[in-house]
């Protein structure tokens, strides 16, 4: 059952993509006066653990915004990053983020939205695509076109750690 949500949901992201056009980035400029940074942490407890090891190396002229489920809040009691949790109650039954929640999350501009989400999550790529940032990052899997314009092409077997590395590296490349 969950599929088919996700297959029907996928379709109306195809439709909606259409519809609303793709705009042309210039991820020079993008990248270079980029400040604000919302980075959508990995769900599963693996992939988070790395991922979060990892946030320590995104360069410090950036404000860090992070994302993450209220399994996770005890690692962000320390003010480093400005925090927003996902509860339960953020999440539709069709596992889209609610527009309730996206509404309290883009009152807040960020240039840049990172989804760290190594397997493909449609609540975290959706809430990446709504955040309304110029660049959205993400990793290259069926369908990440619909919701990042900034894609990196990393084999499904690559350890997790050089994976995050390649994801955070692309920060400093422009």
């Amino acid at each position: 059952m969950k599929n088919l949500f996700q297959k029907i949901i996928i379709a109306f992201a195809k439709l909606r993509s259409g519809v609303r056009g793709k705009k042309i980035v210039n991820f020079t400029q993008a990248f270079q006066r980029a400040r604000y940074i919302a980075v959508i942490m990995p769900r599963e407890k693996e992939q988070f653990m790395i991922a979060y090891e990892m946030l320590k190396n995104i360069p410090g002229r950036y404000n860090i915004t992070v994302i993450a489920t209220s399994d996770f809040k005890e690692y962000f009691t320390i003010k480093k990053y400005r925090f927003i949790e996902v509860t339960e109650d953020s999440i539709s039954i069709f596992g889209l983020p609610k527009k309730n929640f996206i509404k309290k999350i883009v009152l807040f501009r960020y240039d840049i939205a990172i989804d760290m989400s190594f397997n493909f999550d449609l609540f975290n790529a959706w809430l990446c695509q709504e955040l309304n940032a110029g660049v959205k990052i993400g990793f290259k899997r069926d369908n990440a076109d619909l919701f990042y314009n900034f894609q990196l092409a990393i084999s499904r077997n690559t350890d997790l750690k050089s994976a995050y590395s390649g994801m955070i590296g692309s920060l400093s490349i422009f």
